[in-house]
C-alpha cells in the first residue's frame, strides 16, 4: 500500500458528506425562500391555500419540496388548490405554483452551485 493512501481515502470519503450537508442547507433556504415568494402570489379567496403552503422534507432527508393543498383545501375530493393553478370548467385559472417556481428557479440553482463548490473549495484547503 501506497504511504498515505488511507490517510487520502478518509479525506476523499468525507467529501461527499460536506458537500451534502452544504447542499441540503442551501436546498431548504432555497425551498423556504420560494414558499415565502408562492406565498405572495397565491390566489386569495378564503386564505386556505396559502396556509397550506409548506416545505417538506424528502426521504433522503438532504431534499426538501414546496407543496401546497391537502385536506385543508379538500372539498367533497377535490383539491381547490390544483383548481385555482389549473382551473376548471367553471373557474378560470390563475397559475401562481409553477409560474413562480419558474420564475425563481435559476436563482435557487445558482445558489446550490455556489455553495456546493464553496464546500469543495473548503474542503480542498483543509
Amino acid at each position: 500500500m501506497v504511504k498515505g493512501a488511507k490517510s487520502l481515502q478518509r479525506r476523499l470519503d468525507k467529501i461527499p458528506m460536506d458537500v451534502r450537508a452544504a447542499a441540503a442547507t442551501e436546498a431548504l433556504l432555497g425551498a423556504l425562500a420560494l414558499s415565502e415568494a408562492m406565498k405572495q402570489v397565491v390566489p386569495v379567496k378564503t386564505g386556505k391555500t396559502k396556509g397550506t403552503i409548506r416545505v417538506e422534507r424528502g426521504k433522503r432527508g438532504d431534499r426538501f419540496y414546496v407543496k401546497a393543498g391537502g385536506s385543508a383545501t379538500t372539498e367533497g375530493g377535490f383539491d381547490t388548490a390544483t383548481a385555482s393553478e389549473w382551473g376548471t370548467q367553471k373557474e378560470t385559472a390563475k397559475p401562481w405554483f409553477y409560474p413562480t417556481w419558474r420564475r425563481n428557479k435559476k436563482q435557487i440553482k445558482a445558489g446550490l452551485e455556489h455553495e456546493i463548490k464553496k464546500a469543495v473549495r473548503k474542503h480542498e484547503n483543509g
